[in-house]
């Protein structure tokens, strides 16, 4: 290994480190972290990465051609602000070429990286374990002592926002590094393995998070569909993807209308609120079909409305669901530019050279971040397309079969 191999190596691991630390931390210092990796090693493989894009073209095109038109739409937003749109064009290609690295890693080397994100996950499940057990107890403490909050209940109720945000990164993880643990010799290493995978059921059903839970469980079973049907399992998820990006509006006006008032009236505040949220943004949609409002819209349209003796936000800063959230901005010309970018994915996964555990690491991956966008977070958080990129990145370390 020659000495400069060995700072990019070193390196590669600081900022993995990093990465655990801020996930740990809740989550938004990973875009700081994924954005670095993505910088400082593209010039490294810069032209084994074109390569790689110009294999495939069509995929490359309509998803820099989304990204243009999403970015573009800033311009008739009311929202005044541009910050997303410059995050969205100079995050996203440093967050596909960091995931990308680990594609350029010599076996000696993803092997190397994979080891320390087992050793890094096994310490951010620990604190997620602890966290859930006492309640948030340490992070309630750092929000009273270092955020300058007065109230124990309010410090816990932060605490328990910041820990689900970074238990989601940590689940997209934990899939792809247990996978690599579960393929080493030894009963033990199979011993982590399950334990890493407890840490992330525990932590997804920890910090009143529902969407976690849902998450979890689609990714692992999206995971377990690849090991009967390969590829195509993984296929079929980006096609379905794409099918409901396109029909968002469609699917959910019919399912909201046929849902029996009393069902809704027996949902959880929070799901509830889901409800009022999508019809909110339904009508908006009707709106301005063609174009939608622009960028980050929905920050200034705020429609607060009494429900259930409280006061809710029927347009808050996000839709809770991508697809009607890119109608909502981007209006239809967008929803087809990111749907046929998923399915120009599908096609691209066809045709790459993935092995098993990388299709079933994908899956999962890729599951979990579906779940938590179509319910949870919103679809531009940078934090949350870095936890994706680190997911890729550590799916693509495990080199453990032939390709499928």
């Amino acid at each position: 290994m020659t000495t400069r191999w060995r700072l990019s190596s070193v390196t590669l691991g600081v900022l993995l480190t990093l990465s655990a630390v801020f996930i740990a931390a809740g989550g938004l210092g990973l875009a700081t972290s994924m954005a670095l990796i993505g910088f400082i090693f593209t010039p490294v493989i810069f032209v084994s990465g074109w390569r790689s894009f110009k294999s495939a073209p069509t995929l490359a095109f309509l998803g820099v051609l989304s990204v243009a038109w999403l970015c573009a739409s800033h311009l008739w937003s009311p929202y005044e602000r541009a910050d997303q749109a410059y995050k969205l064009a100079l995050l996203i290609p440093l967050f596909v070429m960091g995931a990308y690295i680990a594609c350029r890693l010599t076996d000696e080397e993803a092997g190397r990286q994979a080891k320390l994100l087992s050793v890094l996950s096994l310490l951010a499940g620990g604190y997620f374990l602890i966290e859930a057990l006492t309640g948030g107890l340490i992070g309630g403490w750092i929000e009273l002592e270092l955020e300058d909050s007065n109230y124990p209940a309010e410090a816990i109720r932060n605490a328990k926002v910041t820990l689900s945000r970074g238990a989601t990164a940590f689940m997209m993880v934990a899939g792809p590094v247990a996978l690599y643990m579960w393929r080493r010799e030894g009963a033990w290493r199979r011993g982590l393995a399950l334990t890493l995978l407890a840490m992330a059921a525990f932590a997804s059903a920890s910090f009143d998070v529902e969407a976690n839970i849902l998450a979890l469980v689609f990714g692992l079973l999206a995971a377990a569909a690849t090991q009967l049907a390969s590829r195509t399992a993984l296929q079929v998820i980006l096609l379905g993807a794409g099918v409901w990006v396109l029909g968002a509006p469609l699917f959910m006006g019919i399912g909201l209308a046929l849902l029996p008032e009393s069902v809704e009236q027996g949902l959880p505040v929070s799901w509830a609120w889901r409800l009022e949220i999508w019809k909110a943004v339904l009508e908006q949609i009707r709106q301005a079909p063609l174009i939608g409002h622009g960028l980050d819209s929905m920050r200034v349209m705020a429609d607060p409305v009494p429900y259930r003796d409280i006061i809710i936000d029927r347009l808050p800063l996000h839709a809770h669901n991508a697809g009607l959230h890119i109608w909502m901005d981007a209006g239809a010309i967008g929803a087809l530019l990111c749907a046929a970018t998923l399915f120009a994915g599908a096609r691209a996964v066809g045709r790459a050279p993935l092995n098993t555990d990388q299709i079933a690491g994908l899956a999962y991956v890729g599951g979990i971040w579906l779940v938590t966008v179509m319910l949870g977070y919103g679809v531009y958080q940078e934090w949350h397309h870095a936890a994706l990129a680190l997911g890729v990145f550590a799916a693509f370390l495990n080199r453990t079969d032939a390709p499928d």
